[in-house]
């Protein structure tokens, strides 16, 4: 079995903070592996609790693997509480995850990306292969409210995380996309989420 491991950083501190995001685990594509870690400034000790996933290591420590294999469809919760070396009583992260098939028919579509100006995923669209009809295609995507943040009916253009020429908050959005088969009459339609990160 291949393994892809996908990194997500969860930002902890020691004051009054909480934070929600959501990420995909594919399993059409064997991300079955896949790592999540906490960043915290002062020594500390972990609890994660990983709901349908099995930790295979790390527990205790600052970063856990976790196995999603023969997990059945569904969102499921991880959550990590610190406590510092000292004594002091941090806050519980949690992070939802979505395992699915993330699969289209050729079509790839990342489930997060990174605006951060890196130069490594710092744009988001989907990718095809196989034989499609590049002439017909028209992507949309959603904040949480449901308002268009940016479409696009150019197959090459990826989005840059920007509305209106201010990028968008951290977070999770939906899209929607609509193509063709090369030599189909059937128009494809596909949806799911994205999670932006800075």
């Amino acid at each position: 079995m291949k393994k892809l491991l996908f990194v997500l950083l969860l930002f902890l501190s020691f004051g009054t903070f909480s934070q929600l995001q959501q990420i995909e685990v594919c399993t059409e594509n064997q991300e079955y592996l896949q790592e999540y870690w906490v960043d915290a400034s002062v020594p500390s000790q972990y609890t994660w609790t990983v709901q349908g996933g099995i930790i295979e290591s790390g527990q205790g420590s600052g970063q856990i693997t976790v196995n999603w294999l023969n997990v059945p469809y569904g969102i499921y919760n991880i959550s990590v509480s610190v406590v510092s070396d000292a004594g002091c009583e941090g806050n519980t992260v949690s992070l939802m995850v979505d395992v699915d098939e993330c699969s289209f028919d050729a079509v790839y579509v990342p489930n997060c990306f990174t605006v951060n100006n890196d130069g490594i995923n710092d744009q988001w669209g989907p990718t095809f292969t196989g034989d499609w009809d590049n002439s017909v295609y028209k992507l949309y995507v959603f904040n949480r409210w449901g308002g268009t943040v940016w479409s696009s009916e150019n197959p090459n253009e990826k989005w840059d995380g920007r509305f209106k020429d201010k990028l968008c908050q951290d977070g999770v959005y939906i899209w929607l996309m609509y193509y063709k088969k090369l030599y189909s009459a059937e128009m494809i339609e596909a949806h799911g989420h994205v999670t932006l990160l800075k």
